[in-house]
């Protein structure tokens, strides 16, 4: 009776052997990898991020996916040989894109476009075969473009147009004034050349009254007319109420 017993665990050990060799074969047929360094992009642009099985092997019948930690949004979702965007989450609709190109090697990447601060962060890659995953975690730096300009350097931006204005109509206004100048100069010169030098000797008090008399004459006599006028009236006024009939 030992005998057939020892015989028979000796019998079924080799196939016991087998049986745990390719459960343990299965349990890690594959893993996941990612990037080793955190990926950055800048605001707007696009940014791809690399994933991969090891060792490599056809994954175009895989669900393969990538989703955000701690609440397992999903970024984008490849299963049955299609992308499901329809599982989404809203703030990635349109714009991502898995690109398939070596599936066959269990290589893909995904793409995101218009990059925003939003999508910093983690980032986790899955690839799922039946009831097998294996996924990968990744982290996406996005900076600002202008991330370089201190304020500093803003105050300066900033300002630096108003100088150059300034400097320019300052230049400007002593070109016109140099220029203003020299007509002026030479206007003053013609003026000396065509003066009468008897002019000066003229005394002033004859200058101010052939300035004056043209101007005040008219006006004195408009008063005087005024006056003559206003006691004719007045005259004729008084006669009457003395004689009203």
């Amino acid at each position: 009776m030992a005998g057939f017993l020892s015989s028979s665990l000796s019998s079924c050990l080799p196939s016991l052997l087998l049986l745990l060799q390719l459960s343990s074969s299965y349990a890690g047929q594959f893993r996941v990898i990612g990037p080793g360094h955190p990926i950055r992009a800048l605001v707007g642009d696009e940014v791809e991020l690399p994933c991969r099985i090891s060792p490599g092997r056809n994954a175009t019948g895989m669900e393969v996916g990538w989703y955000r930690p701690p609440f397992s949004r999903v970024v984008h979702l490849y299963r049955n040989g299609k992308d499901q965007d329809g599982e989404q989450a809203p703030e990635y609709r349109g714009r991502t894109e898995l690109l398939k190109g070596a599936i066959g090697e269990g290589k893909v990447t995904l793409r995101i476009r218009n990059v925003r601060f939003s999508d910093e962060g983690g980032f986790t890659c899955f690839f799922r075969d039946h009831s097998y995953q294996e996924e990968a975690a990744m982290e996406l730096k996005v900076e600002d473009p202008f991330y370089w300009v201190s304020p500093g350097v803003l105050a300066v931006i900033a300002v630096l147009p108003v100088l150059l204005l300034q400097v320019s109509v300052g230049l400007v206004f002593l070109c016109l004034q140099h220029r203003l100048r020299g007509k002026l100069r030479a206007e003053i010169e013609n003026l000396h050349r065509t003066f009468d030098p008897h002019f000066l000797r003229v005394p002033c008090w004859k200058i101010t009254l052939f300035v004056i008399v043209p101007v005040i004459g008219p006006l004195v006599a408009l008063i005087i007319c005024y006056n003559w006028l206003h006691r004719r009236l007045a005259g004729q006024f008084l006669e009457e109420l003395r004689n009203p009939f």
